[in-house]
């Protein structure tokens, strides 16, 4: 192989391998060498790579053909997806071609078609639910309880109910998306979180009385400000407040606490704490996903779409914060939220 092909070769981020005709490897690039360091010239190339799919396409080149591609999955740490491309590559003082193969990993796409298939498949599951009880209800009304006002009321109240769910969805599937958009873009005003969380709380204490809730605040109106957007902060604590009333059970307590920062540090600590039944610690890390309930049947019950943790974690990521939550069966949860400080 000439000089020049081998620095072109080096200078690619894609492991890379040539093969001969008698399909032993004579020649590694260094991505190759970094990611197969077992990998050495010489060895015979079905040793080191056994996938049968890269294997025929590797003849099929060697063959006669000029190109081929494959679709293989490797086992690696982990089970890592690549799209390997091979062409012939003549020599004008052999007799027979040797096969250049690239490896580029594409495990980030399958992931990101996955996401895309199931985020469609709940989208769809959750409107539909709705829209078969709606027709359901209609059903009814134009049939067996077209004449019983009670029944009527009822099935207009529960359409609704069901009504409104849907806007909700509808309007949570928006939120995330317009936040997805601008996620790369920080927020810049200096904002009170004294007066956005007195707000929210305020506006909840209807919800906690019904509930038999006791909504306790250990605030200071001394709080620093913190850099973010008024509206979106205001919804991130609107979400986990009222997840903690809703799901804390009657009788218990949520407390919304400010910690100032320590010192050298550029986050300050706001959390929401409830005395409920507690979240198992396999669940934890999956509360943010779009559409996971630890409950389901009593999360559609509360109006809940499944969405409003994955919210608050876009939020808090474009605002460069961070939520960390910590909760212990039967003794109840502490939803934190980190949120960088105005230094001006």
């Amino acid at each position: 192989m000439k000089k020049s092909v081998r620095y072109i070769l080096n200078g690619l981020t894609l492991p890379v391998f040539v093969v001969d005709p008698n399909r032993k490897i004579s020649f590694i690039n260094k991505s190759a060498k970094l990611r197969y360091n077992e990998a050495y010239t010489g060895q015979l190339f079905s040793e080191l790579i056994t996938s049968k799919k890269c294997l025929d396409a590797l003849e099929s080149v060697l063959g006669g053909e000029p190109n081929a591609t494959a679709n293989i999955v490797l086992q690696e740490v982990v089970p890592t997806s690549f799209r390997v491309s091979l062409s012939r590559l003549d020599a004008d003082s052999k007799p027979l071609p040797s096969c250049v193969l690239s490896f580029e990993d594409v495990s980030h796409i399958q992931e990101a078609e996955q996401m895309r298939h199931d985020f469609v498949a709940n989208v769809s599951h959750e409107l539909r639910s709705p829209l078969t009880a709606l027709s359901g209800f209609v059903e009814t009304l134009q049939g067996a309880a077209a004449n019983d006002e009670i029944a009527r009321k009822r099935f207009l109240e529960m359409m609704s109910n069901e009504a409104d769910r849907m806007a909700r969805l509808i309007g949570d599937l928006l939120s995330l998306s317009k936040l997805q958009a601008s996620e790369r873009v920080a927020p810049i005003d200096r904002i009170d979180l004294f007066k956005i969380l007195t707000s929210v709380s305020s506006s909840l204490s209807g919800l906690a009385t019904r509930n038999n809730i006791e909504l306790n605040l250990n605030l200071s109106h001394s709080m620093p400000l913190v850099i973010g957007d008024s509206d979106e902060l205001t919804q991130v604590f609107q979400n986990l407040i009222e997840n903690a009333i809703k799901y804390s059970g009657t009788g218990s307590t949520v407390t919304v606490s400010f910690k100032p920062p320590k010192e050298g540090k550029s986050h300050l600590f706001i959390s929401v704490e409830d005395s409920g039944e507690g979240i198992g610690p396999a669940q934890i890390p999956r509360l943010t996903e779009r559409f996971y309930r630890v409950d389901k049947g009593r999360s559609r019950a509360q109006g809940g779409t499944g969405l409003g943790l994955a919210i608050v974690k876009h939020i808090l990521i474009r605002h460069r914060g961070w939520l960390k939550i910590s909760s212990q069966l039967g003794k109840g949860s502490i939803f934190a939220v980190y949120l960088p400080i105005s230094k001006t």
